[in-house]
């Protein structure tokens, strides 16, 4: 008498369906595809920079996005004095206990955004011509605030256009040229209206892009390799039989 002996409990499989799925998530991973950030972190580089003050006697302005409207103004004063100017409903981040309003020195990190960190505040009038370098020498109140020939630092910053306010941080070095003894070197503003941003924030962590062909490429790989994997299993099932036991 012989009895049948099922085979044991092959582990669950998963259907090629199931398969699929998976792959597309490490293909994903593969080719760097990721879910976008937040809609409160979006970088966005101001084009229109590097500037410094004209090289001679006049004025030169900083439009910050591009839209056609003048959000901040450099002068060269007689060839003399460097000075920077918000325009509009513009402002810089400044010192509350400063002499005067002006351009505060921040740290990598600093949130700029409607509420400030103590000690710091975006003033409520325009801030007139502000002296960043006199004679090739640093402005007293810019100096105040942490700026000295020779330096380059970080400043935040706010402007507005259509889309409402939008907050920002840049970089600054300084020369000491009589008249354009400063230059604007580059500036990160927020995309998202009244949302805020760090210093330093470039959006280097954003999806990045990915060439479509070669994305495609990488999946075509995986979905023919668990396509084969999966013909392979079913011919080995077709082969297997029940093992026969002796009494």
């Amino acid at each position: 008498m012989t009895k049948q002996t099922p085979e044991p409990a092959a582990p669950k499989r998963m259907s090629l369906s199931q398969k699929l799925a998976l792959a597309s998530g490490a293909g994903a991973a593969i080719t760097g595809i990721v879910a976008p950030q937040s809609a409160d972190a979006v970088p966005i580089q101001s084009t229109t920079l590097p500037l410094s003050p004209p090289a001679s006697n006049g004025y030169g302005y900083w439009d910050v996005d591009g839209d056609g409207t003048n959000d901040f103004r450099l002068h060269n004063r007689s060839g003399t004095l460097a000075r920077l100017t918000d325009q509009g409903p513009a402002r810089f981040v400044s010192p509350v206990d400063a002499t005067t309003d002006g351009f505060a020195k921040l740290n990598t990190g600093f949130n700029v955004g409607g509420a400030l960190v103590a000690g710091y505040k975006f003033p409520s009038g325009s801030s007139s011509d502000i002296s960043m370098t006199i004679g090739g020498a640093i402005g007293r109140t810019v100096s105040e605030q942490g700026w000295s020939i020779g330096n380059t630092g970080y400043f935040g910053f706010k402007f507005s256009n259509a889309s409402g306010v939008h907050y920002g941080w840049g970089q600054a070095s300084f020369t000491g040229t009589p008249g354009q003894g400063f230059t604007l070197t580059e500036a990160y503003y927020n995309g998202v209206a009244g949302a805020p941003i760090a210093v330093g924030d470039t959006g280097a962590s954003a999806v990045p892009e990915i060439d479509p062909a070669s994305a495609g490429s990488v999946m075509s790989l995986v979905i023919g390799s668990l396509a084969m994997l999966e013909r392979r299993r079913k011919l080995r099932a077709a082969d297997a039989s029940p093992t026969a036991v002796s009494a």
